[in-house]
């Protein structure tokens, strides 16, 4: 069912009035009262979005340093994305597509994918070799590589933490994969995401769209850079939540978009936004799931007993895939795999218990332990 502000998708003081709104940048804890769907909440520099029982559902990924510092990284970081696409080629059906807008904008992926029309696991390729070499030159820029990567770099971990769960997942099928087929391109080192798209801009503002060939119980990660001005325009809209988030240059976001409606608003004339999505296909987990096979090679083999296995993994798969979704309740004492929170308070492992969810109440609060002398 269609949204019924769609018809505002390029109108932020509209939406900002009618949906909710997340100032990012100025540390606000949105609270909107009932019955709305979601609320976000402060971790440290980085906030989350909640659903009524606390999954994370989408975490805003705050810069690792100061500004000044961080800005020069951003500035650099863009004029590379802009020298990359100057040296590209693109026929003119490459700036308009599903998710453009107005004038367009090309794209440039590197990584590895399965399904899509593929008939097999495989790189994504360039559509011409002058095309691949900038698209390499670009993603080991020192400045993109640090923009790219500081949401899952080791001393700063907001992926691992908030969805340590997806995180594993995605991390395991991508060593799995690249251990069985070396020839398989990667993309960031660390980094758990099997491909990488780069919205070469100058005007990178997407429709209302879903990104259907990620995994649906995962998450992409989604980087801002550009000049302009995050308040005006270049906000991020999460349909499906009714929320409306500032998003600024520098800055990233992970959301489940293969299941969530997202977009941007417009940016104002003369300025830039360009963007970086990292994530991995779901055919890809399909394809391991499978024994390293297509659905079509699988079921062609498939005995009575696989079919009947099958069947029930299907009836437990929407219930498995909320059980990625970690707690706010759980992350906040550190049990980022959502391990019983009993075992938790046994083994001392807690921290802050403070700004209890909706979900949660004084009496889960778990009796201080003594200090052993």
């Amino acid at each position: 069912m269609a949204h019924p502000l769609l018809a505002h998708a390029h109108d932020p003081e509209f939406l900002k009035t009618h949906l909710q709104y997340a100032d990012w940048d100025s540390k606000y804890v949105f609270s909107p009262p009932a019955p709305a769907s979601l609320f976000i909440q402060l971790a440290r520099k980085t906030q989350v979005i909640v659903d009524r029982c606390g999954r994370i559902i989408g975490v805003l990924i705050a810069p690792p340093l100061p500004g000044e510092e961080w800005e020069s990284i951003v500035q650099a970081a863009t004029t590379a994305m802009r020298e990359a696409r100057d040296k590209m080629t693109f026929p003119v059906g490459a700036y308009h597509h599903r998710r453009s807008y107005s004038d367009g904008f090309p794209t440039g992926s590197q990584g590895f994918a399965f399904g899509g029309g593929r008939e097999n696991l495989g790189n994504i390729k360039a559509s011409s070799a002058w095309n691949a070499a900038a698209m390499e030159e670009l993603l080991e820029d020192p400045n993109v590589v640090r923009m790219t990567t500081y949401p899952i770099r080791p001393l700063f971990l907001p992926y691992q933490a908030f969805c340590y769960l997806i995180f594993a997942d995605y991390h395991t099928t991508k060593q799995v994969l690249v251990r069985k087929n070396p020839g398989l391109r990667r993309t960031f080192t660390r980094s758990p995401f099997a491909a990488v798209t780069v919205n070469l801009g100058p005007v990178s503002v997407s429709l209302p769209h879903t990104d259907a060939a990620n995994k649906a119980d995962g998450m992409c990660l989604i980087g801002a850079l550009g000049s302009f001005d995050a308040d005006k325009g270049g906000q991020l809209v999460c349909w499906d939540y009714d929320l409306i988030i500032r998003f600024p240059p520098g800055c990233s976001i992970l959301i489940p978009s293969a299941v969530v409606t997202h977009s941007n608003t417009p940016i104002r004339d003369g300025e830039e936004r360009f963007s970086i999505i990292q994530y991995t296909a779901g055919g890809l987990f399909r394809w391991v799931a499978n024994g390293f096979q297509s659905d079509r090679s699988w079921l062609a083999s498939a005995s009575a007993e696989d079919l009947a296995r099958r069947e029930e993994e299907r009836k437990a798969r929407c219930a498995d895939a909320l059980k990625k979704f970690p707690l706010w309740k759980d992350v906040k004492v550190r049990n980022f795999s959502g391990r019983g929170r009993v075992e938790v308070w046994d083994s001392g492992d807690v921290t802050d218990f403070s700004n209890l969810t909706d979900c949660e109440s004084e009496g889960e609060r778990p009796a201080k332990r003594k200090r052993q002398t």
